[in-house]
C-alpha cells in the first residue's frame, strides 16, 4: 500500500518516487517537478556510485536550497550514507522534512535551518547538490564557489536561467521584476562553472513549463568532478 502523505496538506514536492501518495501544492510546482526530478535523482545516483570504490567507503551528500527536502531523501535512498539538507525556510517547507522523512522510513538524513552562505569552512561532503537557489541570491558566484569548496567529489548545479535574453555575459541583479535575487544566461552559468576548475561531466537545459516568463522558463543542470 502507498505511504499516505496527504495528512501534511499540499507538499512542495510529489512523493510518488518514494511510493507515497501526498497533495502537492497547486500551480508551477507539478509540471517544474517534472522538468527537474529525473535529471536531478540521474545526477544524483551517478555521482554516488562513481565515488563508491569500496564497500567501505562513506558517502555523504549536501543539499543546498532544499525547501521540504526531496532530493536529501533522494540521495539518502540512491546510496548516500548520511544526506544534510540545508534551507533558511524563508517559504516554510523545511519544517515538514522530518516528518516526511520519517513517515517514509528514510533514517541517516538531517535537515538545518541555516543560510546557504554560512557554510562552515572545512565543512565537506562526497556530493554537494546546488539546487534551484543560484538565482534567489544577490552573489550567486560566491555560493558557487563555496559549493564547490565543500564538494569532495562532485558538485551538482541546477539553475533557474534566462530565456529572454541568452547572451553569454548576461547577469542581472535584481531580477528582472523582483526586489530581491538575481537572473542570468545559460552561457554565463555553464563559464561560471567552467572556471571552478573541474570537470564538467554532463550538462542539461529543458524548460519549467510552469514558468511563464521568459525569464524564469529556463532550467539549466550540470555535473561538475572534482580531478584533483
Amino acid at each position: 500500500m502507498p505511504i499516505d502523505l496527504t495528512d501534511l496538506g499540499p507538499l512542495y514536492h510529489d512523493y510518488e518516487f518514494f511510493g507515497a501518495t501526498n497533495e502537492q501544492i497547486a500551480g508551477i510546482f507539478r509540471p517544474n517537478q517534472r522538468a527537474k526530478a529525473p535529471m536531478l535523482r540521474a545526477y544524483i545516483q551517478y555521482a554516488i556510485a562513481k565515488s563508491r570504490r569500496t564497500a567501505a567507503d562513506r558517502l555523504t551528500f549536501l543539499e543546498l536550497f532544499c525547501a521540504d527536502g526531496y532530493y536529501t531523501m533522494a540521495a539518502r535512498r540512491l546510496g548516500a550514507d548520511h544526506a544534510t539538507g540545508v534551507d533558511n525556510d524563508r517559504d516554510g517547507h523545511l519544517r515538514l522534512a522530518p516528518t516526511i522523512a520519517a513517515r517514509l522510513g528514510i533514517d541517516h538524513v538531517s535537515f538545518e535551518q541555516r543560510d546557504v552562505h554560512a557554510l562552515r569552512d572545512g565543512e565537506t561532503y562526497t556530493v554537494v547538490a546546488n539546487l534551484g537557489g543560484l538565482y534567489h541570491v544577490s552573489d550567486p558566484l560566491q555560493v558557487l564557489r563555496a559549493s564547490w569548496q565543500a564538494a569532495e567529489r562532485y558538485l551538482i548545479v541546477q539553475s533557474v536561467v534566462s530565456l529572454a535574453d541568452r547572451r553569454a555575459d548576461y547577469f542581472e541583479a535584481p531580477a528582472p521584476g523582483w526586489t530581491w535575487g538575481c537572473r542570468f544566461s545559460e552561457a554565463w552559468l555553464r563559464r561560471a562553472v567552467d572556471a571552478l576548475g573541474g570537470r564538467v561531466v554532463d550538462t542539461h537545459f529543458n524548460e519549467l513549463e510552469g514558468n511563464e516568463r521568459p525569464d524564469d522558463r529556463g532550467s539549466a543542470y550540470l555535473l561538475l568532478e572534482r580531478t584533483s
